[in-house]
């Protein structure tokens, strides 16, 4: 009885996903006809089937039509022949965007041409591992997954890729790590033996562009850190433009928690730094409730007066990444200063990130976030505090995107 139960959902979607191809069939009809006539005009046959991988080392046999419009319509009488669904396991398409999982079961009942992972993967946005992102997939109704699939297209329309996967970019004069979540956590809780002071690492995003452009200083300070990750749609739109493809989008608050799983197993320390009396505080013990052995030797508010003062205690307290959450340009300017002075290991500026930690703003859905919409979110939270930094800072932004794009053109 337990199996029917789980199969039945599966066998409803499917139902669903055949339906739906049929009646998109009938809508592009005329279309369709229009391939045929030219493939037999050409003397071809109108369909062409290629073979594909799923990411659990399945075989998958899809349609394209020879010739004409919107050749991957074919793909439609797979879906009609009960062959995949419109949403369920990721394929392995031609530009190996999902890497293959070597015996991976999926919970999916067969392979589809939308999923989760190929949206996080055009967002670049790390939100959990591919059993759990596909299980809750699997779960979910034919209206999300309606969404889902509107949500992807929208994505390959804005943030298809841009071309180089260098590890060393630069966007807007300003360089950065285009890399992913795990080695960019990696990095930060390495030893960093060989180096004789605090690594620095700031993450860039459109705010931080948009005030590097007017303070000289500030664009000095993020050009000389040792690593800069790559923050928000913004950033990713505008890398797209400069011919760059984007590996995973890196904020200090989806990496915590990789982060604070990292510091357990390689006995890294943390101290937390910034936000108002008690947020740090209050971060610190929420963390530790969920990271078991998760070691912070100390916090403190970010309205301290003496540089000195803060410094002794962080170095006192033991700690080898310390967190700094200042706003910016206060954090990446203080810690640019004070960088020779620290005597952990390395250091991070990253915003509001014990805001959402300690509980005192909650972070946005999921669905904004895949997104790229996380900063309306903001806005609704925060209104007065962040209509410079959104109603205003963002069409700026985007003037910026538009002129880099006009001069990598040459116009």
């Amino acid at each position: 009885m337990l199996n029917d139960k789980a199969t039945k959902p599966q066998s409803l979607k499917s139902v669903v996903s055949r339906v739906s191809a049929m009646l998109l069939l009938g809508a592009l009809s005329p279309l369709i006809i229009l391939n045929i006539t030219i493939s037999v005009v050409l003397l071809r046959a109108p369909l062409k089937k290629g073979n594909w991988l799923d990411i659990g080392g399945g075989v998958v046999a899809l349609y394209t039509w020879r010739c004409g419009f919107l050749k991957n319509s074919a793909m439609l009488i797979n879906i009609v022949s009960g062959e995949v669904n419109f949403v369920g396991t990721p394929i392995i398409w031609a530009q190996t965007t999902i890497p293959r999982i070597r015996r991976f079961k999926s919970p999916c009942e067969r392979a589809g041409l939308f999923d989760c992972l190929q949206l996080h993967r055009m967002t670049g946005l790390v939100a959990g591992d591919t059993a759990t992102l596909l299980k809750k997939q699997n779960e979910q109704g034919a209206i999300k997954d309606c969404a889902m699939m509107l949500q992807i297209m929208v994505c390959r329309m804005l943030y298809k890729n841009g071309g180089a996967t260098s590890t060393d970019a630069a966007v807007f004069g300003i360089p950065f790590d285009n890399t992913n979540m795990s080695d960019a956590v990696n990095w930060v809780c390495g030893t960093h033996a060989d180096k004789n002071y605090c690594q620095i690492g700031y993450f860039l995003n459109a705010n931080s562009i948009n005030l590097a452009a007017g303070q000289t200083s500030l664009r000095k300070v993020l050009s000389q850190s040792n690593k800069n990750f790559v923050d928000g749609s913004g950033m990713r739109l505008a890398a797209r433009h400069a011919g760059i493809d984007l590996a995973d989008n890196l904020n200090g608050t989806d990496m915590l928690p990789a982060l604070c799983k990292k510091a357990i197993e390689t006995g890294s320390a943390l101290f937390l730094l910034g936000s108002k009396e008690g947020i740090a505080e209050k971060a610190g013990k929420a963390l530790q409730a969920r990271f078991e052995g998760l070691d912070i030797r100390g916090t403190h508010h970010g309205y301290f007066k003496s540089d000195d003062e803060i410094i002794e205690r962080i170095n006192n307290s033991g700690a080898t990444i310390l967190l700094v959450a200042l706003g910016s340009p206060r954090q990446e300017e203080w810690l640019a200063r004070n960088r020779h002075r620290l005597d952990c290991r390395c250091a991070l500026a990253v915003g509001g990130l014990l805001d959402f930690y300690s509980g005192a703003i909650p972070r946005a859905p999921l669905w904004m976030r895949e997104l790229g919409l996380e900063w309306v979110w903001r806005l609704m939270q925060e209104p007065k505090a962040k209509f410079n930094r959104y109603v205003i800072g963002n069409p700026i932004f985007l003037f910026r995107v538009y002129v880099l794009k006009q001069s990598i053109r040459g116009l």
